[in-house]
């Protein structure tokens, strides 16, 4: 979750870069904006309803692929087109992290879920925090630094990106031999048929 969190924030912070490097119309400005959102919304769902079949291992090894490729797109996009797909993966990497840390979390503390869905989702503040605050750094520190910017390869704005890999390197090492618990429902015996019939008509059975 720091990870999207971090996601929103840097991607914000370059925003304005990212207009002028591909010369971004309105409407482009606003499809940007709207790919990193609604994806989210699609992933999310669709990966809710299978993610204990696939398992939660495969459902965010999804989302590293996803994050790593979408921060690496951006950051050597050549036109609007591979902004836009690396938004989009970005956006789906999103929803596929929301579908399993919720049920993880709740399924590992299942005698305290409210208490432990809270600290999980601080990540998401902290997130949006730490994110910003390294992205302002980078920028400053090669902004008083002229020589140190010249001698990069790149831009700043590709510099501030790069701050994105910190938290989904970090996450991606974490998912190395990781064990995720059964899903509550499966371990209770509940059928797939039996859960979707609690949401009634809205499931569409």
């Amino acid at each position: 979750l720091v990870a999207t969190a971090f996601g929103f924030a840097v991607r914000g912070a370059v925003f304005p870069d990212l207009e002028m490097e591909f010369n971004l119309s309105e409407e482009q400005k606003g499809v940007i904006g709207g790919v990193g959102l609604f994806p989210f919304a699609i992933s999310i769902i669709l990966l809710s309803l299978v993610v204990d079949r696939i398992g939660y291992g495969t459902v965010m090894t999804f989302a590293f692929i996803g994050h790593l490729a979408s921060a690496i797109l951006t950051i050597c996009a050549p036109d609007f087109k591979v902004l836009y797909i690396a938004t989009f993966i970005y956006a789906l990497a999103n929803g596929a992290v929301e579908a399993v840390i919720n049920p993880v979390v709740a399924t590992i503390h299942r005698e305290n879920k409210t208490h432990w869905l809270n600290i999980l989702h601080a990540g998401w503040p902290g997130g949006m925090v730490l994110g910003g605050l390294l992205s302002i750094l980078v920028v400053t520190l090669l902004a008083a630094n002229p020589e140190l910017a010249n001698s990069l390869p790149g831009k700043p704005w590709q510099w501030q990106m790069s701050v994105l890999l910190l938290p989904i390197l970090a996450y991606g090492f974490l998912l190395f031999g990781q064990k995720f618990p059964e899903q509550e429902r499966v371990e209770a015996g509940v059928s797939f048929r039996t859960m979707l019939e609690e949401f009634g008509w809205g499931s569409a059975y």
